[in-house]
């Protein structure tokens, strides 16, 4: 028996989801291939849930439709461990069949008429405060676990149906018995009410997740975690769809569970390296992520097609590359179209080949990205893609413009991260509860560094407007609005000359200009806040809009060329940090356009902000890449990830070809390190370095899709 947990040695995975048809048509010697073509090492299960494909003894388990006497769960458990896999049981858990609700109709979700909430024909959803999940599923696993001994569960749906309000017998009681009230009469931010049922919402389903690892470790053994499943961003694009506090299950596992098989649209790549990046701040550096990348072509949602192959490993790099072990995932047992096959083979080997550098070991970076839940549910509401998403993602593109590695870390991770922080990024991060801006002072008085924008720290803990605003007090920002900014997702329209504007140069020597030298202007064509600055100095300042049609009348007045406002704010905090405020939403409309000029702009804020003193590590060459570095064995190596974008454009789902760039420049600070050698794993070869007053120089001649260079 292996006496090395599974979650410490199980590196490379891969998931069927069943479907009803496997039992009878599914040839197990065809992921037995699989296995072994691709070094697996862990597989994902169908078990139970919504589907059984076990002879179940519970009698409200609902069973495959042509699992006839076959025990096919069983079947496909002993194939892989004769292969030698860790065994993870999946379920899917929030829909049950129309049957067991006329059983019991306590267990399921009701709306305001208290009429049962259907989710597709035959199919309920149940009720995560109902004896479903807290007996039947309880059961299920027990069953599962003492049967199968399986190495662990995951869960596809084990937090319920989002998106509404449950008005069962047993959300209404037990709302009532947390605060007092009755359930809200709809979803509605503007109600406190229904403040506080979001917050119930989110403790409910952590009360859930730790019931579920309770029963899992109880009766499999403390490495038999329950993982559920993880959405694929944490912040969601509708607070509503979220309802969930990752940060708290992190309390729970030494694994997680990452749904990727979506394709975010134009926040796709760099969005999936985030979540992987912030799912590791949250479980640890230690911790074994997975995440399940589709094979099929979730772009245009075919489900039984194969994906590009190409598309499906950019993004298995981008989640490597965040510290993630990949998973390929197939819907059904059979698959007609075989190229799905090899979508995640050369991946797979690479990944063999390089496990050494990809596991126990910690991010090398100063630069803090901060997110909020609270800031997804009380600012973002019903419209988190444009007031939370779209700001997150400018930040996070524009760190990659200039290859700067960051840590995300969610707001209430703050005070924990402070001594590896040199410079925090607040992307629009309107809710700050009182703890929360107590550490940003106190990080600022201890020579800390800020880049913020819009309406950062505007909000309480709820969502409700402050009375004073500490951080701007603090920064000496003087606000007009005296509440967020409502954000008009039409913004960018041709006609819309409401957001026609500008910001004009008023400090055009300022190093956050640089490459802007030959313009007075740079246009925004979006929203900013009326401010003053009595520390900050004010090296740009908004230009009145004015019409874009017709184009004969498109032009500025001679006395309206420049206002009175700032659209950027830059200055020194006096403890020896600086501060870059963007009262114009730069951040938001690189993330919504990916628009150069607003990636130049914010990427020469953040440098300049860090300070040229705090850079780590720096990659100076042609292509879009994203550069992280590492460190292993008590930071006696170091290990430099270079992963190559260029040429696929932000969208995912529709890359076709990868395009290798030419020669980088790289320099590491070294501080007390000594170099012995410096080794580019794509061609297997040392390379010749120099070592200049504490930092390491060397030159890569070209970078294909992902390369490592180990510097020991």
């Amino acid at each position: 028996m292996n006496k090395i947990p599974w979650h410490q040695r199980a590196y490379r995975w891969m998931q069927v989801n069943s479907v009803e048809n496997d039992p009878r048509d599914c040839d197990l010697d065809v992921w037995r291939k699989y296995w072994r073509d691709n070094g697996i090492q862990g597989t994902i299960i169908n078990a139970a849930g919504t589907v059984a494909y076990y002879p179940s003894s519970n009698p409200y388990q609902y069973r495959a439709k042509y699992l006839g006497d076959r025990d096919y769960f069983k079947d496909f458990c002993e194939a892989a461990r004769e292969e030698g896999l860790v065994v993870v049981a999946r379920m899917d858990s929030n829909q049950a069949t129309e049957e067991l609700y006329q059983v019991h109709p306590d267990w399921f979700c009701k709306d305001r008429e208290g009429n049962p909430i259907v989710h597709t024909e035959g199919r309920y959803y149940t009720c995560y405060n109902g004896g479903y999940f807290g007996e039947q599923l309880a059961g299920v696993i027990k069953e599962i676990i003492e049967t199968y001994h399986p190495d662990a569960l995951a869960d596809n749906s084990w937090a319920g149906g989002r998106g509404f309000i449950c008005y069962c017998d047993n959300c209404r009681r037990k709302f009532k018995e947390y605060s007092g009230l009755e359930l809200p009469e709809k979803i509605d931010y503007e109600d406190r009410t229904f403040r506080i049922w979001m917050e119930w919402s989110q403790k409910s389903r952590t009360d859930l997740y730790a019931w579920f690892n309770k029963v899992s470790t109880t009766y499999g053994g403390e490495d038999c975690v329950y993982m559920g499943m993880l959405h694929p961003d944490a912040y969601a694009k509708s607070a509503m769809e979220l309802i969930m506090d990752y940060v708290e299950y992190g309390k729970f596992n030494k694994a997680a569970m990452i749904d990727g098989q979506a394709r975010m649209g134009a926040d796709g790549f760099d969005a999936n390296s985030l979540q992987c990046l912030s799912t590791h701040e949250i479980f640890g550096d230690d911790a074994l992520v997975i995440e399940s990348v589709a094979t099929y072509q979730f772009a245009t949602f075919m489900r039984k097609a194969a994906n590009a192959k190409e598309e499906t490993q950019s993004w298995m790099r981008a989640a490597i590359i965040g510290g993630v072990s990949p998973s390929t995932h197939f819907i059904g047992g059979v698959q007609e179209d075989q190229r799905a096959f090899d979508n995640g083979t050369e991946i797979f080997k690479w990944h063999k080949k390089n496990e050494e550098y990809l596991y126990h070991r910690k991010p090398l970076s100063n630069v803090a990205l901060v997110r909020s839940l609270r800031n997804t549910c009380y600012y973002g509401k019903g419209d988190c893609e444009v007031k939370t998403i779209y700001p997150m993602n400018g930040m996070v593109a524009a760190l990659k413009r200039g290859r700067i590695s960051y840590f995300p870390i969610d707001s209430r991770q703050m005070e924990e991260k402070l001594y590896k922080t040199k410079l925090m990024i607040l992307p629009d991060i309107a809710v700050l509860t009182d703890d929360e801006l107590k550490t940003l002072e106190a990080f600022i008085k201890d020579g800390g560094s800020l880049v913020l924008s819009g309406a950062t720290g505007m909000l309480d803990e709820f969502g409700y407007p402050r009375t004073t605003f500490p951080l701007d007090d603090l920064l000496g920002i003087r606000r007009e609005e005296k509440e967020p900014i409502n954000v008009d997702v039409n913004q960018g329209r041709i006609h819309n000359n409401a957001c026609h504007n500008y910001i004009r140069l008023t400090k055009p020597g300022h190093e956050i200009f640089k490459g802007f030298e030959n313009t007075a202007i740079i246009g925004l064509q979006g929203v900013f806040y009326k401010v003053t600055s009595d520390k900050l100095e004010a090296i740009a300042h908004m230009v009145p809009t004015f019409p874009t049609y017709p184009p004969e009348i498109s032009y500025m007045d001679d006395d309206k060329r420049v206002s009175d406002y700032p659209g950027i704010l830059a200055g020194e905090t006096g403890y020896g940090g600086r501060v870059v405020y963007f009262a114009a939403d730069y951040d938001r409309r690189y993330g919504e356009t990916y628009f150069a000029d607003f990636g130049d702009l914010l990427c020469n804020a953040i440098k300049w902000a860090l300070g040229e003193e705090n850079r780590i590590f720096s990659v100076e060459g042609p292509g879009e890449l994203d550069c992280k570095l590492f460190s292993q064995n008590e930071e006696s190596r170091l290990i430099l990830h270079i992963l190559n974008h260029s040429g696929m454009g932000k969208w995912p789902g529709c890359v076709e070809e990868i395009y290798p760039v030419g020669s980088q420049k790289v320099w590491i600070v070294l501080g007390d390190r000594k170099v012995k050698r410096v080794r580019v794993q794509s061609r297997d070869e040392d390379i010749p370095f120099t070592v200049e007053k504490g930092k390491l120089f060397f030159t890569i001649d070209q970078v294909p899709d992902h390369d490592i260079i180990v510097i020991e």
